[in-house]
């Protein structure tokens, strides 16, 4: 028996170990794809890819895998310049690093922390963040890492305007390069920049020679872009004539990019064919969404006539049955006289039931006027004077209009009934409350307390539980 425990216990032990298993290698298939993309710049495909890697991989507990998802995740969110998510995820990623106590990892990491407090505009926390890098990548022996550091820490500067703070870090940052001559690129481009905002021309002018001459032949755009600079350079020392010379070779070389850019992008077809097939497809495309809009309208204008229709069919088919309700009405009045003359019994409640019903009916074609929709926007006022007289007595001549039969069938059956008492009846069958109706008929609302009084006192029983819902 207790060999079988185990045995059982092994059984449901091993569905879960190739479960975790199953989810790891999901999780870093995932980070693998999102890399890809990032090396892409696809950046909705790698968040994606990696923010799925990450909901496969558990947080709460480090590792090196985890690490790298957020500080890719940092990465995207960094490129499409949502700052404080790129600030978020990084942090995530060097408490994670610091945890693990890798440093390739704290060194990756706490870069990206300073970059994207760079990118945020946290000027101060991202150069605290570089010197910190500055630090550990000494200490580790990166030399790489020490020369991006000086560097990252003099473009801060630059946009803190300390350039000669700057220049000083650039230098620092050549002190440390392993490959000077391979660095001198960006430590002689980051130097012209801050002669040029100092307005050092000639400082900046042999600067940017200088990276000319270590730029390769081939590298036609990062030469356009020198001679770019030179000429701004010329142009600041009015130097017009070696201003204009250098202005025509950037063009030149920008000319010549142009040419190649299109030679790349028509490599399979040719241009008229391309512009053919892209024709095609907007004119496809634009007859697809007319046609849609089209039966939106067709759709639409079906549905609005077809409501209209019914509504109308509705309305008359209500007006019918008023003018019905009130011939009975009128009979079963005569019939109660007579009954009365002759000395007969006491007839039965036909023509309450009667008046009940035209009330109903009434208040079903009063709800299909727009009349009744902006009774009911006034439940929510509280405001006694929200109505103006020029608004207020429109709605109210629309119900008496509608209710008039009912009315004075209400008032033909109880003389005692007043006009206001009647109105009020007819505001409280049709849902109002008494702030409502104090809004509508300009009355407070101790008054209309005791008009409903009054009007229990003058009505029977049936009638006022019914009109007043009691």
């Amino acid at each position: 028996m207790k060999y079988l425990v185990h045995f059982c216990f092994i059984l449901l032990l091993i569905p879960v170990m190739f479960g975790c298993k199953d989810a790891g290698q999901e999780a870093q298939q995932a980070f693998d794809e999102g890399t890809q993309f990032l090396a892409q710049q696809k950046w909705n495909e790698a968040g994606e890819r990696l923010l799925h890697s990450l909901a496969l991989q558990d947080e709460k507990t480090p590792s090196p895998l985890l690490a790298l998802t957020y500080n890719n995740i940092s990465k995207v969110y960094w490129n499409q310049d949502y700052n404080s998510k790129a600030v978020a995820y990084a942090l995530k990623g060097l408490r994670c690093a610091n945890e693990l106590g890798v440093d390739s990892l704290k060194l990756k990491l706490t870069n990206r922390v300073a970059s994207s407090y760079y990118l945020a505009e946290n000027h101060d926390t991202a150069i605290t963040y570089f010197k910190d890098l500055v630090s550990m990548a000494i200490k580790c022996g990166d030399s790489a890492m020490v020369v991006n550091a000086f560097n990252n820490i003099g473009a801060v500067l630059i946009s803190q305007q300390k350039f000669e703070d700057a220049l000083k870090e650039f230098d620092k940052a050549q002190t440390y390069s392993s490959n000077p001559q391979k660095d001198g690129y960006l430590y002689h481009y980051n130097r012209s920049r801050c002669f040029s905002y100092l307005g050092r021309w000639e400082e900046c002018e042999k600067e940017i020679r200088l990276c000319m001459a270590l730029t390769d032949s081939g590298e036609v755009e990062a030469i356009q872009k020198l001679y770019a600079r030179l000429f701004r350079c010329k142009m600041a020392q009015k130097q017009f004539e070696q201003a204009c010379v250098f202005a025509d070779s950037s063009d030149k070389l920008r000319d010549s990019l142009l040419v190649l850019k299109q030679r790349e992008e028509l490599k399979s077809i040719t241009e008229q064919h391309q512009q053919e097939k892209f024709d095609m497809e907007q004119r496809l495309q634009r007859i697809h969404w007319m046609l849609v809009v089209l039966c939106i309208v067709v759709v639409a204008i079906g549905v609005i006539a077809y409501v209209l229709h019914r509504s109308k069919r509705r309305a008359l088919k209500l007006q019918q049955r008023l003018e019905s309700l009130k011939l009975q009405i009128v009979r079963e009045s005569e019939r109660r006289e007579n009954a009365s003359d002759s000395a007969e019994s006491v007839p039965d409640k036909n023509l309450e039931n009667l008046q009940m019903e035209q009330f109903k009916v009434a208040r079903d074609l009063y709800r299909m006027r727009p009349d009744f929709s902006k009774l009911r926007q006034l439940k929510y006022r509280t405001d006694k004077n929200y109505l103006t007289d020029e608004q207020r007595m429109p709605l109210i001549d629309s119900v008496v209009e509608v209710f008039l039969d009912s009315m004075q069938g209400l008032r033909n059956a109880y003389p005692e009934l007043s006009t206001d008492e009647c109105i009020y009846a007819v505001l409280v069958y049709l849902g109002c409350s008494n702030a409502t109706i104090s809004i509508l008929t300009k009355t407070t609302e101790a008054t209309l307390r005791k008009r409903r009084s009054r009007f229990h006192q003058k009505t029977n029983d049936q009638i006022f539980a019914y009109l007043m819902k009691a």
